[in-house]
C-alpha cells in the first residue's frame, strides 16, 4: 500500500465521521437520523429511484462515448464521480421541489450554515491547491478537481433551496 493510497484510506474514513457528527448538529434533537412524515419517505423513495437512473443514463453515456474511442483519460478520477455528481444532483432536485428534503428535525439555519461552510471549504481548497500545483499533471485532471465538483453541489443545493423558498414565500402571499 502506498503512502497516496493510505492518505485516500485515512480521508475516507475521516470523512465519514465528520458526516455523522454533521448530522448530529443540524438535526434539533441531537441524533444522526434525520426523521421524515410518510409523505416525506415516499417522495424520497422516488427522488432515489430518480437519482439511480440518472446515475445509470450518464454511466451509460461515458460508456457510449468510450465505444466511440472518445479520450476521456484527461478527466482522470472525475471520470467515475461524474455519474455519482448527476444522481445526487436529480435525487437531491427532486426532494427539494416536492418538500421532502428537509426532515422534520432539521434545524435549517444550521443545515445551511454548515452546507455553506462545506462548500467553501471545498472551493477555497481546490483553488488552493490549483494555484499551488496546478489543475493538471501531465494532462490529467488532479484528485482536488472533484473538491472544486463538491463545492459547486453545495452551491446547486443552496440556490435550489432559495429558489424552493422564494416560490413557497410566493404561494403563501397568493393564497392570502
Amino acid at each position: 500500500m502506498t503512502d497516496a493510497s493510505l492518505g485516500w484510506i485515512i480521508g475516507i474514513l475521516v470523512g465519514i465521521v465528520l458526516v455523522v457528527i454533521l448530522l448530529k448538529a443540524i438535526n434539533k434533537n441531537g441524533k444522526a437520523k434525520t426523521d421524515y412524515d410518510e409523505r416525506q419517505q415516499i417522495e424520497r423513495g422516488k427522488a432515489y429511484k430518480y437519482g439511480f437512473y440518472t446515475m445509470m443514463i450518464a454511466c451509460v453515456l461515458l460508456l457510449t462515448l468510450q465505444i466511440f474511442e472518445v479520450d476521456l483519460s484527461t478527466l482522470g478520477l472525475t471520470t467515475w464521480f461524474l455519474p455519482i455528481f448527476a444522481g445526487i444532483i436529480a435525487q437531491i432536485s427532486y426532494s427539494i421541489f416536492h418538500d421532502a428534503y428537509e426532515g422534520l428535525n432539521t434545524s435549517m439555519p444550521r443545515f445551511v450554515g454548515i452546507m455553506t461552510g462545506i462548500a467553501v471549504f471545498n472551493f477555497a481548497f481546490a483553488l488552493i491547491s490549483f494555484g499551488r500545483i496546478g489543475l493538471t499533471e501531465g494532462g490529467i485532471l488532479r484528485p482536488q478537481f472533484l473538491n472544486l465538483l463538491c463545492g459547486i453541489l453545495f452551491l446547486i443545493i443552496a440556490v435550489e433551496l432559495l429558489v424552493k423558498k422564494m416560490m413557497n414565500n410566493r404561494g403563501e402571499r397568493d393564497e392570502a
